[in-house]
């Protein structure tokens, strides 16, 4: 009986198997490194990290957060990595239904500043009345870690919807 156990699982399906587990294994590690590190005790209460990785310091620490403009393209780059404010008027927000992640851009380029909603976010943006369509054409104001990814440019992801609020 052993053996016959034995011949019904193939070579191809032992690899398919194995395949499988090793690109999840990547899509993890590939995820972590994108995401950053987990908040720790020290970071904000809408968990949002407030510490700079680069220098180990809280740039909040006078209470204040950086705020910037979403034109302003050299003073996002500088503050990259810091947790921040940014305000802009949103130019289009785009929807990927395949991985139904939401993109708020702020300008007609992709080398616009962005604000992403990944489907782990996108619940708590409708179940907070917070549908990102509603802030299509309007002046908005972002808490959160601005990145200067090399190959989406300048973003923040957002996590809640209490890391964006309408201005205007």
């Amino acid at each position: 009986m052993a053996a016959g156990c034995l011949q019904r699982f193939s070579v191809p399906l032992t690899v398919l198997v194995l395949v499988a587990c090793l690109s999840g294994f990547l899509a993890h590690l590939v995820y972590a490194r994108w995401a950053g590190p987990a908040p720790c005790a020290e970071d904000s209460a809408d968990g949002a990290v407030t510490r700079d990785e680069s220098t180990g310091t809280n740039p909040a620490s006078d209470g204040e957060l950086p705020e910037v403009d979403v034109m302003e393209i050299e003073r996002l780059q500088e503050l990259a990595g810091v947790l921040a404010r940014v305000r802009g008027r949103v130019y289009r927000v785009g929807h990927s239904s395949k991985s139904n992640t939401w993109f708020l851009d702020f300008g007609p380029s992709r080398s616009a500043f962005t604000a992403v909603i990944f489907a782990s976010a996108a619940d708590a943006f409708e179940r907070a009345g917070a549908h990102p369509n509603q802030f299509q054409g309007k002046e908005v104001e972002l808490t959160g870690r601005i990145k200067d990814d090399p190959k989406y440019g300048l973003e923040m992801i957002l996590e809640g919807p209490a890391q964006i609020r309408l201005v205007r």
